[in-house]
């Protein structure tokens, strides 16, 4: 690891990383309808956002004043998560058509433009649309301030809303997970918009308990929304695609937003947890690019013993723990035996 990261970034993203595989870790067969499950599931609901977060604050350290510096700015993104995308992506859509004969050009196009190669790639798609609208972002924050700020939250605040009725209430054309930009962009905003300016406000004492306070109300409140709408509906098909597009709630955005500034309050805090949970944050884009294939394996192998599924809270745990280990030990392997251009440029390791 460089000398010159930010180790409290690393370990949020550590955090936010080993969350990412929990969600994907969930037993599909485990009722939605139990409390256990939406605490759990709930709690575990700031992780993507988490990462928007992360990529807006680090875009504001480069502001775009020129044709220029856009270039610039888009080159160095694109380059980062774009090959490594097309990369695997490609890796696990060949491996699809091979074990199913289904060669369908169509599909598979669809596919890479959508991010649904693999469990969790929309998020780059999502993070390149943002990209892209970086400038204009900047520009708004620069001339409006904190008017600016407001504008895109009530933007973004609008834009769940859309998506909560065209999800849950089928009012409106569906839209593929990652295309919807704007489902995410309260997240990359925040991002912005702290990243370029001071945060001593939000460190003090008094502040720190306010916004700790806020993120504790707010995740009784996300289980509680979530327990609501489930109750007017029983079907466990609902269930699972509320839990997939359960982003799109209000409450669930509350509470993202409150871990986020949990972290900003406290930044000097995660800078002195375990070295481990950095190193793992570290190599985050790395885990998830690969982890959904070992976590199907694992799940595979762990199916054939009855005693651990029985246990879902061992049987969560394994998994986790198993999936983030053998993706830290290739990352790891990886970045010792390859050439840099290989590891970093084309495995996004």
């Amino acid at each position: 690891m460089p000398k010159d990261r930010d180790l409290s970034f690393d370990a949020f993203k550590g955090f936010a990383i080993i969350a990412v595989v929990a969600i994907h870790a969930i037993n599909p067969n485990v009722s939605p309808y139990s409390l256990a499950y939406l605490l759990y599931r709930q709690s575990l609901n700031f992780a993507v956002p988490a990462f928007f977060f992360i990529s807006g604050y680090w875009s504001s350290k480069r502001p775009i004043k020129s044709l220029g510096d856009y270039k610039a700015f888009l080159k160095r993104r694109l380059l980062r998560i774009l090959v490594p995308y097309l990369f695997w992506s490609s890796m696990l859509l060949g491996y699809s058509v091979i074990s199913t004969r289904d060669i369908n050009g169509f599909k598979i196009i669809c596919q890479l433009l959508t991010g649904e190669a693999s469990i969790g790639y929309y998020f780059v798609i999502a993070l390149l649309q943002l990209y892209i609208i970086t400038p204009l972002l900047q520009y708004i924050n620069r001339r409006l301030n904190e008017y600016g700020f407001i504008l895109i939250l009530v933007f973004g605040m609008a834009s769940i809303f859309a998506l909560y009725l065209s999800r849950v209430f089928n009012v409106i054309w569906h839209l593929p997970a990652a295309l919807p930009f704007y489902s995410w962009i309260i997240y990359y905003e925040i991002g912005l918009f702290m990243g370029d300016r001071c945060n001593e406000a939000i460190a003090s004492h008094k502040m720190r308990l306010c916004i700790l306070c806020a993120a504790l109300f707010s995740w009784p409140v996300s289980v509680m929304e979530v327990a609501v709408i489930l109750s007017n509906r029983t079907d466990p098909d609902f269930a699972a695609y509320l839990g997939q597009y359960s982003y799109y709630l209000y409450s669930v955005c509350l509470y993202s937003v409150c871990v986020i500034f949990v972290f900003l309050s406290a930044r000097e805090y995660f800078k002195r947890l375990p070295r481990l949970l950095s190193m793992i944050g570290y190599y985050s884009f790395g885990i998830y690019l690969i982890h959904a294939p070992i976590l199907g394996q694992l799940v595979v192998a762990l199916q054939k013993c009855d005693a651990v599924c029985s246990f879902q809270v061992v049987y969560q745990f394994i998994l986790v723990v198993v999936t983030v280990s053998i993706c830290f030990v290739l990352i790891s392997a990886a970045r010792k035996l390859l050439p840099e251009f290989v590891y970093s440029k084309i495995l996004g390791f």
